[in-house]
């Protein structure tokens, strides 16, 4: 097993400072009072209580300081337990645990961690007995370091000295999580840790399992994450733990990331607030994600957990929208058969979408209104000869109301090709805001043989590179 060991760089948790409004529901009525006496603060100065939820930071309560930097921070409500931090002017800042809710600490601007003091608060005296226990081993090697600039020959007791101090902190951290087990900064400290890994194994023909770092990684990603403390989402580490898993750790297809999605909530279903949290974010994302594809995630988010009432925070309104518009992609999802169009063309003659022969159907959304249609229709048009020898055949869906425009279009741009199609919905059969989810234009489907769509909402500079790589994955096949 490898041993784990300590980086020698301060950096508590903080990340870039985003401040927004935010509302939220309380947990009881006991009320807070929070208590400061800052050095180096001035009468008069706004000092900002913040919190953070999820990958996001927000503004919580404000004091204004008095002499001798005190300041107070209360209110009727508890606040949720978590971590917050206490913003000063010039962007200073140190971050504070809350769970019972009267409290004091005393400290200076010099250095917040260093000289802080504490009172009435367990878990915030814990909390920085252990950066303050931090910065004084650090400060052993900072010196130990300099002494050995100075005398190059102290190379090899330097590197010994700083083994026994990295040994002291690795203890301290296991003896700081046995002592205070139920602690907040605990459950911190174990989601920040990362993964220690065995020996690679050996496949029967000797040689290492080049597979094995990935999946052991993977597997055992969460293993020291407590999901059952609701608190870690209002700390800064378990969203942007998540957001890395599925980031880094699964294949970024609608599948996969349903399979993994499902199996995370199952752990938090318990922990209201970090389910609450999952279940928004990443039904939101994965609605307006730009990645092709990825709004299954978000129809099956709406179908399973909204729709089936495990949603008890979402208002009537949310979940009538949420149907809505799951009910209107989920049949426009990949691999789905194609909505059928009865449209006309420029002689009347209906030619449904299905009717369309062709290894490739592009149905293209437009109006001769539109200024991106006025560029993009004679530009796809323009591909045609490249297009046709790869059995491409263009549905060109008029959406205007008249003939007028749509026809002297047709006709200024010479737009007749036995495998271009020239439509429009004259006898208003077909809602296609709903049917295929057209609130602008242009829109383009790629619809196969079968009129399964295979890519949607792509760029016409996109199509040719689409086309090319989707017949080598079905060549091998």
């Amino acid at each position: 097993m490898r041993k784990q060991s300590v980086v020698w760089t301060l950096g508590l948790f903080i990340s870039a400072i985003a401040l927004f409004s935010f509302t939220y529901r309380s947990h009881d009525k006991e009320g807070y009072k929070i208590s400061f006496k800052i050095k180096g603060t001035s009468a008069a100065d706004s000092i900002f209580l913040c919190r953070y939820y999820g990958d996001k930071r927000y503004y919580q309560d404000t004091a204004i300081a008095e002499a001798k930097g005190t300041f107070v921070f209360e209110g009727k409500e508890a606040l949720p337990e978590g971590m917050y931090f206490v913003l000063l002017p010039g962007q200073k800042f140190f971050d504070i645990l809350v769970s019972n809710q009267t409290f004091s600490m005393e400290s200076d601007t010099s250095n917040f961690a260093k000289y802080m003091v504490v009172k009435n608060s367990p878990d915030n005296k814990s909390f920085y007995e252990y950066q303050q226990f931090y910065i004084r081993q650090k400060e052993k090697v900072d010196s130990i370091n300099a002494k050995a600039k100075l005398d190059p020959a102290l190379k090899d007791k330097t590197t010994e000295a700083i083994k026994q101090i990295d040994v002291q902190m690795i203890d301290f951290i296991k003896t700081f999580k046995q002592t205070h087990s139920k602690s907040l900064f605990t459950s911190i400290l174990n989601a920040s840790e990362e993964v220690q890994f065995p020996e690679i194994p050996k496949k029967e023909n000797g040689q290492l399992d080049s597979t094995f770092m990935y999946r052991y990684y993977k597997a055992h990603f969460f293993d020291k994450v407590n999901f059952a403390d609701d608190r870690l989402i209002r700390t800064p580490v378990l969203a942007p733990k998540i957001d890395r898993y599925f980031k880094d750790l699964v294949a970024q297809s609608p599948d996969s990331i349903i399979k993994e999605l499902d199996a995370l909530l199952a752990k938090v279903v318990n922990a209201k607030d970090t389910y609450e949290y999952l279940v928004r974010t990443m039904t939101y994302k994965y609605e307006t994600s730009e990645i092709m594809g990825m709004d299954a995630v978000f129809v099956h988010m709406g179908k399973n957990y909204y729709e089936k009432g495990k949603c008890p925070w979402a208002t009537k309104e949310v979940l009538d929208k949420i149907k809505e518009r799951t009910d209107i992609l989920d049949p426009l999802l990949l691999g789905k058969k194609a909505p059928n169009l009865y449209y006309t063309d420029t002689t009347g003659k209906y030619v449904q979408l299905h009717s369309v022969k062709a290894k490739y159907l592009i149905l293209f959304f437009w109006d001769s209104n539109c200024g991106h249609c006025q560029k993009d229709v004679p530009k796809l048009f323009g591909l045609m000869p490249k297009l046709k020898p790869k059995g491409v055949a263009v549905y060109a869906a008029n959406l205007e109301q008249k003939d007028d425009g749509w026809l002297k279009f047709v006709r200024d741009k010479k737009l007749s090709d036995p495998a271009w199609f020239n439509m429009r919905d004259s006898h208003n059969h077909t809602n296609y805001k709903i049917t295929y989810d057209v609130y602008s234009t242009p829109v383009m489907y790629v619809l196969d043989e079968n009129k399964k769509i295979i890519a949607k909402r792509i760029t016409i500079e996109q199509l040719p590179e689409f086309l090319d790589s989707y017949e080598k994955i079905q060549l091998k096949h």
